[in-house]
């Protein structure tokens, strides 16, 4: 069986909504990163970069979001974790455009003491909020054509763009210019399957 190293809000969700949706038989373990769970030596011992997610199974210990939703795409071929349609590399040349470029901005938007930033938090904020508007930009001329990623279903990358909207809307940033970036947001979110992923993130 699987088991996700997970903390509730963090890019963990991703990881935890494509278990839900390959229907994968696993568990989730807690590591709470505002409690500095991630900081212990037992967890250090399991994921030295001391991160979530990392994900544990029968042979390895799989850590980072776009290497975990590669293995259970190898691993639940027919789940829909990334779309058939669509070479593996395209895919990953997405995922990982969010992974290293759009996530690495939200960590500056909402975390910026996460940085070492000490003094002009405000400054280090107005940069990162200017960059992701830029960055949404792209993503609603995407969605203006097609209701989610790569067409009339979603993937692995809905599911990080949905993390994104998801986290910065409990900052406060503003995404009212963005119509076809809430609306997918809105679609994901009435998914069955991100309510259950949710739930369960919840109870951790």
């Amino acid at each position: 069986m699987l088991t996700l190293c997970a903390s509730p809000g963090a890019c963990s969700q991703i990881s935890i909504i494509m278990l839900e949706k390959a229907q994968a038989n696993y568990a989730l373990r807690a590591v709470h990163l505002a409690k500095g769970e991630h900081k212990t030596a037992e967890y250090l011992a399991l994921n030295p970069k001391g991160k979530v997610p990392a994900l544990l199974s029968d042979t390895e210990v799989i850590t980072e979001t776009p290497a975990i939703l590669l293995f259970l795409h190898a691993h639940y071929p027919d789940a829909g974790i990334l779309p058939a349609d669509v070479s593996n590399v395209e895919a990953v040349s997405d995922l990982a455009w969010f992974a290293s470029f759009v996530h690495p901005l939200i960590t500056r938007y909402c975390k910026p003491d996460l940085l070492g930033v000490t003094t002009d938090v405000d400054a280090v904020k107005d940069v990162a909020a200017s960059q992701l508007k830029s960055a949404y930009q792209s993503v609603e001329k995407r969605l203006k054509a097609t209701p989610y990623w790569y067409g009339d279903d979603w993937s692995a990358t809905d599911a990080y763009l949905f993390w994104t909207v998801n986290r910065l809307k409990r900052a406060g940033f503003d995404f009212s210019a963005f119509e076809y970036v809430i609306q997918h947001y809105q679609q994901m979110l009435a998914s069955p399957v991100i309510k259950r992923a949710l739930l369960k993130e919840k109870a951790l």
